[in-house]
């Protein structure tokens, strides 16, 4: 069997070599796409980024603040989906841990305030600190590339997990996570 390539007839050696060139080309792009991903998760472990934020109260609040405490935060926009799906999850997990040392955290990167949400969600299915004025600068570090994606902060202000995509926030291993950095 031959190949040609132009005018010229490949042997099958030199089809053989071309194949294997061909797949270590694209085992190298893999390979680096990977660990470029790796790297990507590579903070955690380390402290979370600074988020500075305006609280429902209106009072300015930084993510450092919240060390003592276990961080829950989550990323969403009201036009995702995915993230209203998770909504009522994430209230029952913030109502879980009412109380015990657990904040949680509802970054919104798709509206500017709360108001445009008026009318449109019910209040009673979402989490009691909805965030909306915050600098989306400060999320670059985030490397926020899809919605949802909520971050687990230990009280020492370390990033412990990444969850990116819908969850079901009330799943035992998910509230076990949780428990273990609460003690």
């Amino acid at each position: 069997m031959a190949i040609t390539s132009g005018n010229k007839i490949l042997k099958p050696h030199e089809v053989i070599i071309a194949i294997g060139i061909v797949c270590l080309v694209f085992g190298l792009i893999l390979f680096f796409a990977g660990r470029w991903e790796l790297s990507q998760n590579n903070f955690l472990g380390s402290l979370a980024p600074e988020i500075e934020f305006q609280s429902s109260t209106g009072k300015t609040v930084s993510l450092s603040q919240q060390q003592g405490v276990v961080v829950f935060i989550n990323f969403w926009a009201s036009w995702c989906t995915p993230c209203m799906e998770g909504m009522p999850s994430l209230r029952m997990l913030e109502e879980h841990f009412k109380n015990r040392g657990f904040i949680l955290l509802a970054f919104n990167i798709g509206e500017a305030n709360g108001q445009t949400l008026a009318g449109k969600i019910a209040s009673s299915k979402l989490p009691k600190n909805l965030v909306f004025n915050f600098s989306k600068e400060q999320l670059k570090p985030y490397s926020i590339d899809s919605l949802p994606v909520s971050i687990l902060i230990n009280k020492q202000g370390k990033i412990f997990k990444v969850y990116r995509g819908p969850q079901n926030w009330m799943d035992i291993s998910i509230l076990r996570e949780i428990e273990t950095l609460m003690k």
